[in-house]
């Protein structure tokens, strides 16, 4: 049997690296051309020839956030496919933990959170741009060194931003109600595919961001364009749909969220031009940790 730790060195159980990091496209593109990246397509292609006919399965593996060791669940949901008979499960948004019910980003994006989090004496104040997640759950339950941590979902265009609705705390990622530097980390998980003007929303993060503060994102990626692809846009009479309408999973909406961008390497650009000193994307990969694909992460500094 095929066994991801006869080949990856054990990583200490607090950290979570990243394997490297891509300031740009080439650095991006010299990684999964070396010997490491190359050995991480050769492995997953082998785990998932060993269940090519398993529409479920599992994979064991410490899950840090649940603190101990679980058999994370993989299944079709959310993405996963067929193709010439052999299923392709969506590992980016799989291998759910039992104990935490995150799934591989999320349990990635929680490590780094508290790492974050627990770098430096002082408590840390967070702003999470969701509410209603299990991320945010397991962060008010489980992280330390905080001194407060907010959290907010997006409404709707009716409500100006600060506005609390039904106990839910209503934030427009444009034109955010909080002071400026106010926040040691910003978190953002999945949003920012949502939103009609990026480079507005960047700006409004580095605003309340501390000096030295730092914002960890995760997004749909597109490694392979220069140039991030527009899907709709606002115009005066309401939403422009500029390619067929997508939509991904929103907690508060049973009709999702609308996609605006498929983002690629501008994204980037956008982030420096809102005044961010460090912009970056960390490539994790990490099957201890039931960390499967390479992942990135984006990483923000003010």
């Amino acid at each position: 049997m095929f066994r991801f730790r006869d080949v990856f060195r054990k990583t200490p159980a607090r950290l979570v690296p990243p394997l490297a990091l891509a300031p740009d496209r080439a650095a991006w593109d010299a990684f999964l051309a070396s010997p490491p990246g190359q050995a991480i397509f050769l492995l997953e292609r082998e785990l998932l020839r060993q269940h090519a006919r398993d529409s479920e399965w599992t994979l064991e593996g410490y899950s840090r956030p649940a603190r101990q060791t679980v058999a994370f669940a993989v299944d079709q949901l959310w993405g996963g496919r067929e193709e010439n008979g052999v299923l392709l499960p969506n590992l980016r948004e799989r291998l759910v933990c039992p104990v935490t019910q995150l799934n591989n980003r999320q349990r990635l994006m929680a490590s780094l959170i508290e790492e974050a989090v627990e770098q430096g004496r002082a408590p840390k104040t967070l702003y999470f741009m969701e509410e209603v997640t299990p991320i945010f759950a397991w962060s008010q339950a489980n992280l330390r060194n905080v001194a407060a941590i907010h959290g907010s979902e997006y409404l709707g265009p009716d409500y100006p931003s600060g506005t609390v609705i039904n106990g839910l705390h209503h934030e427009d990622i444009h034109a955010l109600s909080f002071a400026s530097d106010m926040f040691d980390l910003i978190v953002s998980n999945e949003v920012f595919e949502h939103i009609p003007s990026p480079p507005a929303a960047f700006r409004e993060c580095h605003r309340v961001l501390k000096r030295d503060g730092e914002m960890i994102m995760t997004t749909p990626f597109f490694p392979t364009r220069d140039a991030s692809i527009r899907r709709a846009d606002i115009g005066p009479e309401g939403i422009v749909h500029l390619l067929p309408p997508m939509f991904h999973g929103n907690p508060v909406s049973e009709e999702g969220s609308l996609v605006f961008y498929d983002f690629g390497w501008d994204i980037l650009d956008m982030a420096r031009e809102a005044g961010f000193s460090r912009s970056v994307v960390e490539i994790h990969h990490a099957p201890e940790f039931g960390h499967l694909t390479v992942q990135p992460v984006f990483r923000f500094r003010k």
